[in-house]
C-alpha cells in the first residue's frame, strides 16, 4: 500500500522527469523505490537469484522507455507492475524456447553421430544456405555466445545486456545500475575483450 505522503513524492518524479527536469536523478528515485518490490515479484516465482536481477533491471528499462507515454489512468504502480509482468511473461517463452532448441539440437546431434553439442563446427555450413542444418547452426553460434556472457562478472555482464539488448546509452546503463559512466565503459570494454578471447577458438578473429 502507498500511503499519501509516498504517492505525492512519486508523482513529483513522474511529473518532473515527463518536464524534462534531471530526469536521471528522477528516475533514480523512482527506482531506488521500487526496486526491492519488483525483485521480490521474481523471487516469489522462482527465478534464480541472478535472473532475478536481470529481470527486475529489464523491467525498469522498459519502465523507462515507456514513461513518456503513462497518462496516470491506472496508479504508477500498477502499470509498473503490469511491465513486470509481461516481462515474465516474456521471460517463460524464452525458457521454453531454448529448450525446445536444445531438445532440436541433441537430436540432429545423434542424428550424424555426435555425442555432445560442443562437437557442431559453427563454421561447416558456406553462408548464403538456408534451411533446417543453417538454423541449427545459428543456434548454436548463439548458444556459444550465451555461455560466453554467462562467464562475465555479473556486473559487467548486465552492462553488457543493457547495451546490446535493450540498445541502452552509456548514461542510461548508469542509472539503471547506479554505477558511473566510466565504470559502464570500462566494464564493456573489457567485456569486449573477454568475449573476443573465449570466441576465438570457434569463429576465429570477430568484431564483437
Amino acid at each position: 500500500m502507498i500511503l499519501a505522503a509516498e504517492a505525492d513524492k512519486i508523482q513529483r518524479l513522474i511529473s518532473d522527469w515527463q518536464a524534462g527536469i534531471e530526469k536521471e536523478e528522477n528516475f533514480r528515485g523512482l527506482f531506488d523505490h521500487f526496486y526491492r518490490p519488483v525483485l521480490r515479484f521474481f523471487q516469489k516465482r522462482g527465478f534464480p537469484a541472478e535472473d532475478c536481477h536481470d529481470l527486475t533491471e529489464e523491467t525498469f528499462v522498459r519502465v523507462y522507455r515507456g514513461m513518456e507515454g503513462f497518462r496516470g489512468e491506472s496508479r504508477f504502480d500498477t502499470w509498473l507492475f503490469q511491465i513486470a509482468a509481461n516481462t515474465y511473461r516474456k521471460a517463460l517463452r524464452h525458457r521454453s524456447a531454448i529448450k525446445r532448441g536444445n531438445e532440436v539440437l541433441i537430436g540432429e546431434n545423434l542424428i550424424k553421430g555426435h555425442g555432445d553439442t560442443a562437437d557442431v563446427d559453427p563454421m561447416e555450413v558456406p553462408s548464403g544456405t538456408s534451411g533446417p542444418l543453417d538454423d541449427l547452426i545459428e543456434k548454436e553460434r548463439t548458444r556459444l555466445l550465451r555461455d560466453a556472457m554467462q562467464g562475465l562478472p555479473n556486473q559487467m555482464r548486465r552492462c553488457v545486456m543493457l547495451r546490446i539488448y535493450q540498445e541502452l546509452s552509456y548514461q542510461e546503463i548508469a542509472t539503471v545500475m547506479r554505477i558511473s559512466v566510466d565504470t559502464v565503459k570500462a566494464h564493456l570494454f573489457q567485456a569486449r575483450q573477454k568475449l573476443k578471447e573465449s570466441l576465438v577458438e570457434y569463429f576465429g578473429e570477430i568484431d564483437v
